[in-house]
């Protein structure tokens, strides 16, 4: 008799919450919210550049936000790389031109960018000008919103996660760009975007692996044609990563893992490990990877058929796959898939900013029966984008927050992609799905 008392308590805070949050949301409608989020990043950024420019006073740190040995680390290596390409060095292996000797932490695909005849002297415009488009595509995909949304849009995007990525200039926000644009044409050129929308995904993936994870979304989408460019795309991609196995195995060898500001599944069992165990892992990494593993599956196999028992699904049925609930999927399935495989710094749950806008529009409308669930999962994500600049404070317990968000994103996923017959049938070309509205279901 406990139990569902406490079930009923849960679930009514929950609903309480969502109807607050969906009040929040829809505040000021009259008012475009993304003129909000860009007076805030306008504003963060000229405070950071006038402590540097003026002050000589690096003001990150303050923000929670570790800096690099020079603003915009990550991309100066890459342009680095292009000089010494072009002096006849292979970069990925000797980059003699990077000031701190750092061989190229990208794939080769990457040095067919030195054609345009850019230099380390053009680190600065490089930066800005990624940076600019990350924060630009976003809010192409975010669209018009309410003043409320777009406060709490704006701080997600000021987090120190996201904002870890534009100090480094980390060539995911390129990558964050270049899914946008896919997401972006699938909304505004549906017809085209079936094939092309999968390719870019595709080209992301080739220069940095990782976004393949968001492939799969396309294979669920309801939409023939771009499930089986899908399919070829992970063909074509399976193709690349044999002929270029070397490189990608030598830059997963000099690439730096941390525990802190990073996120990972293995992180918080190994912490707990080093505390009863050994301080070093005697076994190989591939085994330290799979025991954290392990337990995500089960957990993400329990929470599938909870949810699907509570909440339901549309079984066989497809929705209709706007490119806000694609990008749901696609940033679902990218931080999924990086959480599982490998330790990551913070700056790549940037793919979260994906999600936001789907789960405003649910979370918006408090009568929608996965209200709560998107509202959960849209404070859970903001949280994970702030928490990780305490990590060392907490000593590596803000993982648990990493740990909720996966769960959560799990669930949704559990209940809004098809049933694999239905997948089955979109591939093959059956005839008989059903599409329904997501907010009406009929």
């Amino acid at each position: 008799m406990i139990a569902p008392e406490r079930e009923t308590t849960a679930e009514r805070r929950a609903s309480k919450f969502a109807r607050w949050l969906s009040r929040l949301l829809t505040w000021r409608s009259s008012v475009d919210g993304r003129w909000v989020v860009a007076g805030a990043v306008i504003v963060y950024l000229s405070f950071v550049a006038t402590g540097r420019l003026l002050w000589g006073v690096d003001l990150w740190p303050f923000l929670g936000v570790p800096s690099g040995p020079s603003l915009f680390f990550d991309a100066r290596n890459l342009t680095a790389a292009w000089e010494s390409s072009r002096l006849g060095y292979d970069p990925l292996y000797v980059n003699p031109r990077d000031p701190w000797g750092r061989p190229l932490m990208y794939l080769r695909p990457w040095l067919l960018l030195g054609a345009l005849g850019l230099d380390q002297s053009h680190t600065i415009i490089v930066g800005i000008v990624l940076v600019t488009a990350m924060f630009a595509s976003f809010m192409a995909l975010a669209g018009r919103v309410p003043l409320g949304t777009g406060v709490v849009l704006a701080f997600a995007v000021c987090s120190p996660a996201v904002m870890l990525a534009v100090e480094r200039a980390n060539m995911d926000i390129a990558l964050f760009s270049l899914i946008s644009i896919a997401l972006l044409v699938w909304r505004t050129i549906p017809r085209v975007a079936a094939a092309v929308s999968p390719m870019l995904v595709m080209v992301a993936a080739m220069a940095k692996l990782y976004p393949i994870f968001g492939l799969p979304a396309f294979v669920v989408a309801g939409n023939r044609t771009a499930a089986r460019a899908a399919l070829l795309c992970s063909a074509v991609f399976a193709v690349y990563c044999i002929y270029s196995l070397k490189d990608i195995v030598h830059v997963a060898h000099i690439a730096t893992q941390g525990e802190l500001f990073s996120y990972g599944a293995r992180i918080l069992p190994a912490h707990l490990y080093h505390q009863v165990g050994a301080d070093r892992w005697a076994g190989p990494a591939a085994l330290k990877q799979l025991l954290a593993a392990v337990p995500l599956g089960c957990l993400a196999l329990a929470i599938v058929v909870r949810v699907r028992g509570r909440v339901g699904s549309w079984g066989t049925k497809l929705l209709p796959m706007t490119a806000t609930l694609l990008g749901l999927h696609v940033g679902a399935l990218i931080y999924l898939g990086t959480f599982v495989t490998a330790n990551n710094f913070d700056y790549r749950l940037v793919f979260l900013l994906l999600t936001l806008p789907q789960l405003v529009e649910w979370a918006a409308v408090s009568e929608h029966r996965l209200s709560s669930l998107a509202a959960t999962a849209l404070l859970s994500i903001v949280t994970l984008l702030w928490v990780g600049s305490l990590s060392e404070r907490l000593h590596l317990w803000d993982e648990l927050a990493s740990w909720i968000v996966a769960g959560e994103l799990t669930a949704l996923l559990a209940v809004t992609v098809p049933s694999l017959s239905s997948v089955r049938r979109t591939v093959l070309g059956d005839s008989g799905v059903i599409r329904v509205d997501p907010v009406t279901n009929s």
